[in-house]
């Protein structure tokens, strides 16, 4: 019981830590307040609190297909949000003081938004999970305990990979930030298909492959693989389809948002240009 708890807990939040490391790693990059992470923690926790307790109902919807569709919705806004992001992130670019305070919010709202759906699609199984043994004496302490050994480990992974983004010289520190973001947001879509397959909103077929026997999903590395990249031993094309799908639009987020920035620096200096000119004359 207790090694059980520390797996199913270690799953739950190792996805949750992580996306919440990189957003840490590129706060940090932009000098951002971190208040960001206090409300969208808070938030998740608490929508979650209120979703587990009244999870029969939810799940009544849809024709008793709540539980997954709004998973599955909650997967497709994180990933919607993550690409909206990385567009703000790219088109970063010198700013008066003003417009630097606006972009913060905007940087600032979106994760808050992202932090807080992971942690109410993570947290409303927490809750469900622990809640099921809060009558039952013998295995309770088990439990608890599992949980809590889970959850260190899983945050303490989220930590390492905060750390290790900031270590990275400064030059590899946005790419490598913006390809974890892509990758996460290719799980999140993937994610959401395998949600919408289970309850045949996506028809059901064979995988495309099968690398079970070479490295497992269930195995540690297999669980951190999947958390950080969305590793599937046995997808299907509706899953592939998703992942790199996610992936794609956030580059081109990327790449729009660069793009971006640069007809802006262009035009800021042909105003400056110009008004340089008129001083002249």
């Amino acid at each position: 019981m207790l090694l059980n708890s520390v797996i199913l807990i270690l799953q739950e939040t190792l996805e949750a830590a992580l996306l919440i490391g990189v957003l840490l790693a590129i706060s940090a990059h932009l000098h951002s307040s971190l208040r960001w992470l206090w409300y969208g923690l808070s938030l998740g926790a608490i929508i979650a609190f209120f979703c587990a307790i009244n999870m029969s109902t939810l799940s009544a919807w849809f024709d008793y297909a709540g539980q997954e569709v709004l998973n599955a919705i909650m997967q497709s806004m994180i990933c919607v949000f993550i690409i909206v992001l990385v567009w703000l992130i790219s088109s970063v670019r010198p700013l008066p003081t003003a417009a630097s305070h606006a972009y913060g919010n905007r940087f600032a709202q979106l994760c808050c938004l992202i932090i807080m759906l992971a942690v109410i699609r993570e947290g409303q199984e927490i809750m469900l999970y622990l809640s099921g043994f809060l009558g039952n004496v013998e295995h309770v302490q088990k439990v608890f305990i599992g949980s809590g050994i889970g959850f260190g480990i899983g945050a303490s992974v989220g930590i390492l990979l905060f750390y290790g983004l900031l270590a990275l010289p400064t030059a590899w520190q946005k790419p490598a930030m913006l390809t974890l973001l892509a990758l996460f947001a290719g799980n999140m879509l993937a994610q959401s298909a395998v949600q919408l397959t289970q309850v045949d909103w996506i028809a059901q077929t064979a995988p495309l492959w099968d690398s079970s026997a070479w490295l497992a999903e269930d195995s540690m590395l297999g669980e951190l693989l999947y958390a950080l990249i969305g590793y599937e031993s046995r997808p299907t094309a509706a899953q592939m389809l998703s992942y790199v799908s996610g992936i794609s639009l956030v580059w081109l987020a990327a790449l729009g948002g660069t793009y971006y920035a640069k007809q802006q620096n262009l035009n800021g200096h042909s105003a400056d240009s110009i008004t340089s000119g008129a001083c002249v004359k």
